[in-house]
């Protein structure tokens, strides 16, 4: 939460139904649509994530140690030379917000296709053997493809206690 308020202040943050509020005025209650909440209600903690950063075209901040915990859902890993820092990680967040939004944007383009072009834009921490993020998605019903459809990206950054 201090990373958040320190280094991402500007950009609201949505904070799960199933999470306490934190104080700070960028932390806003992600709300779900009343047609989604019968299919959200059955879904675990994690894809309850994954469904609301497809709602909102929001990725998902984690650290590193957490990446593991959407394996489940994951379509393609994101792969570095190293852990991403503070200052890769924030660019990194802008790119997946992009990445997510011009997919959304495409019309439904084959997923698998386009994500395997889009890894392009992580061209500056590619080809590495690190774990940093990954592509996730979740089978939404088709009456809900109109409010959540493609894909989230998961990214883990690195910040120690100083930070």
């Amino acid at each position: 939460m201090k990373f958040v308020l320190r280094y991402n202040r500007r950009r609201s943050i949505g904070v799960p139904d199933f999470m306490e509020m934190p104080e700070g005025k960028c932390f806003v209650k992600a709300e779900i649509p009343p047609e989604a909440s019968n299919f959200y209600s059955k879904l675990g903690r994690k894809a309850k994530v994954i469904f609301l950063s497809m709602l909102y075209i929001a990725p998902i901040l984690t650290t590193p140690s957490n990446l593991t915990d959407f394996e489940k859902f994951e379509i393609t890993p994101i792969l570095a030379n190293n852990s991403l820092d503070i200052r890769e990680g924030l660019r990194h967040l802008r790119i997946s917000e992009y990445s997510m939004l011009d997919y959304r944007l495409s019309n439904g383009k084959d997923l698998q296709e386009y994500i395997a072009k889009d890894l392009k834009r992580f061209w500056r921490i590619k080809d590495g053997k690190v774990k940093v993020g990954s592509y996730c998605t979740l089978d939404v019903p088709e009456q809900l493809s109109h409010l959540a459809r493609g894909y989230a990206i998961v990214i883990g950054i690195e910040v120690n206690e100083s930070q």
